[in-house]
């Protein structure tokens, strides 16, 4: 029986051979199809690219900061790993010869600019639109700082992964997609800022009459003021230090889970505060301690705060269901 059974496999050996060879290039080709779609150019889409440069990267002479500065254009920074060198593209409608300027200096850090020549349609002004896009890849690695600054320019980060970020825009929209940063500062007049699936230790947020919203993210602190603009996160768990204030935006912050050690401040001088919850001991306790617009209340150690304060703003804390 052993003689015939090894007859069989010398026999077979090739075929066997084969299909394992077959079912590793298999895996291999699922799983590089899989990396092409999640991760080529950093998430962003395939686009018609008018004007490419190229800025070859050297070990003697790494970037480790960048800062951008543009008018009149949106701004699209990707991280991936299939990127080797950083590339500047332009596309757009309203793209006519324009042309993206940059310097690396020998601290390693990188200035990015769009050339004020020809002075045409976007390329350098106060005429806002996002025909003309300025896009940005790098390689996947952790910078110390990116910084992205301007009047009139949309502004948008995929997958990035930085020490710092920095963003400063008068006019125009803030999103982060999938970033990861230690300390980001988002500042804007009328943006809207929008922030989705992003782990930052240290969040800070001056929007002062744009809505801002934050969507399944993971945070040790945010800081967040505005004047009249409206907040609104869907967040797993109150997590860290959250301190939001507002002079006439409302502020609405919604939970799928309830954090057993939770201490949560709710103030509006003349707005309303509201606080609904399906789990004990927050069903019992909230009526309790809620007034029309106060919300004082203390579960567990208090290792984790929600404070929150409006002048005239309506302020909302509820559990909901969303898709991670």
């Amino acid at each position: 029986m052993r003689l015939r059974t090894l007859t069989i496999w010398r026999k077979l050996k090739p075929l066997w051979l084969a299909v394992a060879v077959w079912a590793c290039i298999s895996v291999a080709m699922l799983v590089l199809l899989g990396y092409s779609i999640m991760d080529f150019r950093g998430g962003l889409s395939d686009v018609e690219i008018a004007s490419s440069q190229t800025i070859e990267i050297s070990k003697k002479h790494p970037v480790k900061t960048i800062d951008i500065h543009a008018e009149g254009v949106k701004i699209e920074i990707g991280s991936s790993y299939d990127i080797k060198d950083i590339q500047i593209q332009l596309y757009g409608k309203d793209y006519v010869n324009q042309k993206a300027s940059w310097t690396l200096n020998e601290d390693g850090k990188l200035t990015i600019g769009l050339d004020p020549y020809p002075v045409i349609a976007n390329a350098y002004g106060y005429r806002y639109d996002d025909t003309l896009v300025m896009r940005i890849l790098l390689p996947t690695k952790s910078y110390d700082a990116i910084t992205v600054h301007g009047k009139r320019l949309n502004t948008a980060l995929y997958q990035c992964k930085a020490k710092q970020l920095t963003v400063n825009t008068s006019y125009g929209d803030i999103a982060l997609y999938n970033t990861d940063f230690q300390r980001a500062q988002l500042a804007s007049e009328t943006a809207d800022v929008y922030i989705e699936r992003s782990r930052i230790h240290h969040l800070e947020i001056q929007n002062l009459s744009g809505n801002t919203k934050l969507f399944d993210n993971q945070f040790r602190y945010v800081g967040y003021c505005s004047t009249s603009g409206t907040f609104k996160a869907l967040t797993d768990k109150i997590k860290g230090i959250w301190e939001l204030s507002s002079d006439r935006g409302d502020i609405y912050v919604g939970t799928r889970k309830w954090h057993e050690n939770l201490l949560l401040q709710l103030y509006s001088k003349t707005g309303t505060v509201a606080a609904y919850s399906k789990t004990k001991p927050w069903k019992e306790t909230l009526p309790e301690a809620l007034t029309e617009h106060e919300l004082i209340l203390l579960e567990g150690r208090g290792e984790n705060m929600l404070c929150v304060t409006s002048a005239s703003g309506d302020i909302m804390l509820d559990t909901v269901k969303f898709a991670r």
